[in-house]
């Protein structure tokens, strides 16, 4: 839990701070306060339009004026830190509508000590107004508008809101009023320029996005600073620029966090404003892959990455399904050479030829496919499942639960018992195939080792390690008489079986852990329990395979087990991966507040609806009903009536959650209820939920849906209701 922000609002409410209100000390820094009215506020509002007439059809621009307070600041849409931003709702004649033409150039402010992104001073809020074509000139139209924004300085933050109302006359011809020239003036100056010819490209390396741009358009490097609006970049260190001829780049630090805030989101471009405190740009760029920086390979840090490979190329000869044959395989040597020490040790050669050659070929594939940048292709959620099964099933072959590698290890039984040098060489080749899925954990370190380097290193790296994985073969070739030392293989062999499976279980682990967070949230974040119940189904198939498709069962069994197999491993792998992008991209997270039967009654007596989910995480159909029933348009729906979601959580026992629930004549979850401010009884719903109910239930009780709200996000238009 970040506790800071919480032992600063109770201090904040102990010394009695923001004009003696009462501040809640269980609340964030944000510091939500009952809203005053419009004369009470520290900040003084206006709205004022371009024009003194209208003409219908043609778009006219007005202004939502603030005036801060001294000292206080209002708030960018990336708020560097915590804060509300400005939301407003328009009410507006029929036929008009309302777009917010973007964010004013921000600048750096202070709050509890950190960074954040704001307006100090007098600010202009931009909005065109498109009219109905069919007014009629004569006519008087009201625009009126409703805002709610949040002020902060060091000692505390306050909640204000305003009602603002124009009149404006509907003329033959729009026509522009001279009073207001200098202030919208004034007010465009603060808007950085959209239209430049600046070619702009930014990746990202290791948390740091680096930006670059030409030309460098007049802004000063020693004051640059980037404002995004999507809070990925931290504002709490410095924004470093540099200047090349005519090209800047500036470095800026991902948003990984701080005690107020979680991390940013990791999106596939970059936006928002380039300013130096004078000029100021609006910018937007995809992530583009990183140019690769060449650094000089040293023979300091080359020889640990060397002997790191060296070593796991031995380790291979130790695992369950190599150790074995080892002995085997050289005294096969002795026996096809009739003893020659010579020839014996041409075997060994040969035997490891096929090491390398394999080893080799591993590497072209590797090249090939792209795997050199393996990290890259660990931020693929697909790439992320199929390690994870493939690790799974690979353990669950180590414990014993199934066997694989006796079928590959038959194909080619035939040619490596095949007398002569040829059947050495595929020794080595087959060493090699069933080496590798006993050994995946140290395959995987030394592969995270080796992929950084050049390709020249990247080849010498495997050789080295096929050198490793050669040694015990070569050394025996050239001393046949060392296999007598050899420990004899015994029933220790498969508890040390059994016991590497789980550093392979511990991968699994560690994988799911990166998955989570590249998938979890998805399906109004009940993603997370739909995986575990698909990798449960995919280990079910691995039980069912190792169990009824052995040997000694009949065909029948056998074609029953394997059909049994496929079908759990496709309901597990479906459940397992990721949903459609497309189809969770435009999903609305549910703002979930915390429910108190006090909260309850505060904001009902406020006159704001509430929505209450009685839930647990072990409650099966509760996740069901937010996966299913929570759609983009329920969501919409409930947030255009300014409904208030309040979570009810019995995970854990709860004897004040029990007991509302025995109030409202249930004995189990899930309960879900809608209170309205106008009605005592609660509307309790069904058990299952479904779209359609929520929105019928919705429609009736609150009517149709309110006035319109801007979107403060983006300057797309919205219909006025």
């Amino acid at each position: 839990m970040k506790l800071i922000p919480y032992l600063l609002t109770i201090f904040l409410s102990l010394t009695g701070y923001a004009l003696g209100e009462e501040v809640d000390p269980f609340s964030l820094p944000s510091a939500k306060t009952i809203a005053k009215k419009k004369d009470d506020n520290k900040t003084q509002t206006s709205l004022i339009s371009e024009v003194s007439s209208i003409k219908a059809g043609e778009p006219f621009t007005v202004a939502l004026k603030l005036e801060h307070a001294e000292g206080h600041h209002s708030y960018y849409v990336n708020t560097g830190l915590i804060g509300d931003v400005l939301t407003t709702e328009w009410t507006l004649p029929e036929g008009f509508t309302a777009e917010y033409i973007g964010w004013p150039t921000p600048h750096l402010s202070q709050s509890f000590g950190y960074n954040t992104i704001g307006y100090e001073g007098t600010i202009h809020h931009l909005y065109e107004i498109t009219p109905s074509k069919s007014i009629n000139i004569g006519e008087k139209v009201q625009l009126a508008l409703q805002a709610k924004w949040q002020i902060c300085d060091n000692k505390g933050c306050i909640s204000e809101k305003a009602s603002e109302t124009l009149t404006l006359n509907v003329a033959e011809s729009a026509k522009k009023d001279s009073a207001q020239a200098d202030e919208f003036k004034k007010a465009r100056a603060h808007y950085p320029k959209k239209d430049h010819n600046l070619e702009i490209t930014a990746h990202e390396v290791s948390d740091v996005i680096t930006i670059q741009f030409s030309p460098a358009a007049n802004l000063k490097t020693e004051s640059l600073q980037f404002f995004d609006n999507d809070e990925q970049v931290s504002v709490q260190a410095d924004h470093v620029a540099t200047q090349d001829g005519d090209t800047i780049t500036l470095k800026v630090p991902r948003n990984k966090g701080n005690d107020f805030a979680e991390a940013g989101p990791v999106l596939d471009k970059v936006s928002g404003i380039l300013s130096d405190g004078k000029n100021a740009y609006y910018i937007s760029a995809p992530f583009s892959k990183a140019p690769e920086e060449k650094t000089p390979v040293t023979l300091s840090g080359i020889l640990p990455i060397l002997g790191g490979m060296f070593i796991g190329g031995l380790i291979l000869n130790l695992m369950p399904c190599v150790f074995p044959v080892i002995g085997i395989k050289i005294m096969g040597f002795v026996d096809q050479a009739g003893h020659d020490r010579k020839k014996v040790m041409m075997h060994g050669l040969a035997f490891a030829g096929g090491v390398f050659a394999s080893f080799w070929l591993l590497c072209i594939i590797m090249l090939l496919g792209g795997i050199k940048n393996w990290g890259g292709q660990l931020e693929s959620p697909m790439v992320m499942l199929t390690l994870i099964i493939v690790m799974l099933l690979l353990a669950m072959n180590m414990y014993g639960v199934f066997e694989i590698g006796a079928s590959a290890t038959g194909v080619g039984s035939k040619l490596s018992s095949k007398d002569g040098l040829g059947g050495s060489f595929f020794s080595g080749v087959l060493a090699t195939v069933v080496a590798t899925p006993c050994s995946a954990p140290f395959l995987g370190a030394a592969l995270g080792a080796a992929v950084a380097l050049p390709t020249f290193w990247f080849f010498l790296s495997f050789t080295v390690m096929a050198a490793g994985l050669s040694l015990p073969y070569l050394t025996l070739s050239a001393f046949p008489n060392l296999v007598k030392k050899l420990p004899r293989p015994g029933a220790w062999m498969e508890s040390f079986k059994q016991g590497m499976s789980f550093l392979l279980f511990a991968t699994v682990g560690y994988l799911l852990w990166v998955y989570s967070a590249q998938v979890f949230d998805q399906d109004y974040g009940q993603k997370g329990l739909f995986v575990m119940i698909g990798l449960s189904l995919i280990g079910a198939a691995g039980w069912v395979w190792g169990r009824w498709t052995t040997p000694i069962r009949k065909n029948r069994t056998k074609w029953i087990a394997r059909g049994t197999t496929v079908a759990l491993f496709a309901a597990g792998f479906i459940l397992a991966k990721p949903s459609n992008e497309a189809a969770t991209d435009n999903l609305i997270t549910i703002e979930w507040e915390k429910w108190t039967k006090e909260k309850e009654q505060a904001l009902l007596a406020e006159g704001r609806p509430v929505f209450v989910d009685f839930t647990a995480k072990w409650c099966l159909t509760c996740q069901v009903n937010k996966k299913n029933a929570y759609t983009k348009e329920v969501i919409d729906l409930m947030n255009q009536h300014d409904i208030v979601f309040l979570k009810a959580d019995k995970t854990t026992t709860n004897e004040k959650i029990d007991s509302e629930i025995s109030r409202l004549g249930r004995s189990a979850i899930p309960v879900n209820v809608l209170y309205t401010p106008e009605e005592k009884t609660p509307n309790i719903t069904p058990e299952l939920l479904t779209p359609g109910y929520l929105i019928d239930l919705v429609g009736d009780k609150l009517g149709d849906a309110p006035a319109q709200t801007v979107d403060h996000s983006s300057s797309s238009e919205v219909a006025v209701r």
